[in-house]
């Protein structure tokens, strides 16, 4: 499970570097954007559940079952693939970051005076933020660390990927009727 959790960490890290750039360009120079910007990267990030999605469908299919042996065969990351899936995870939280950044920043601007509070304030939400990621990844993981018995790891794998989908291009259709009204 602790690689579970570093795969987490790993998310919240990419979330924190995006909020970071963020609020101090933003901060920094005193510019207030408007929220209609992230809603591009909410789009960004509706392609990327929809791929991803998709990524483990398709995956699912190397999970096969071994009659002879009784057991599900390719259930484990090779290791050359753990670098692989940091990397995936550093980039699929750079995008999330960049897409939830706007609500914080907004908060943070109009709420707080001092720049060292503002600052304060990030480095906190982003210590919850990286701790709550991998809480939450440990969390998800539980029910397969535990050996499903009611249902194999291939359907598990394919009802994840499908809702991953499904909310991708729940994300997608929401975020290009926005971006549609902001050419109108």
């Amino acid at each position: 499970m602790s690689a579970t959790a570093k795969q987490g960490a790993i998310w919240g890290v990419g979330h924190t570097i995006t909020l970071f750039i963020f609020s101090m360009v933003l901060m920094g120079l005193n510019i207030e954007i408007d929220g209609s910007v992230f809603v591009l990267f909410e789009f960004i990030i509706g392609l990327v559940l929809v791929w991803m999605g998709l990524d483990v469908v398709n995956k699912s299919k190397n999970l096969f079952y071994d009659r002879e042996n009784k057991n599900i065969k390719s259930a484990r990351v090779p290791e050359n693939n753990k670098t692989k899936l940091s990397l995936k995870s550093l980039a699929v939280g750079l995008l999330h970051g960049a897409a939830g950044s706007s609500v914080i920043i907004a908060l943070i601007t109009t709420t707080i005076d001092s720049i060292y509070l503002k600052f304060t304030y990030i480095a906190l939400f982003s210590i919850g933020l990286i701790i709550s990621m991998s809480l939450l990844s440990i969390l998800m993981t539980m029910p397969l660390h535990r050996k499903i018995k009611f249902i194999p790891f291939r359907y598990f794998k394919v009802i994840t990927g499908t809702l991953a989908i499904l909310i991708g291009v729940k994300i997608l259709y929401q975020s290009s009727a926005q971006i549609g009204t902001l050419f109108i």
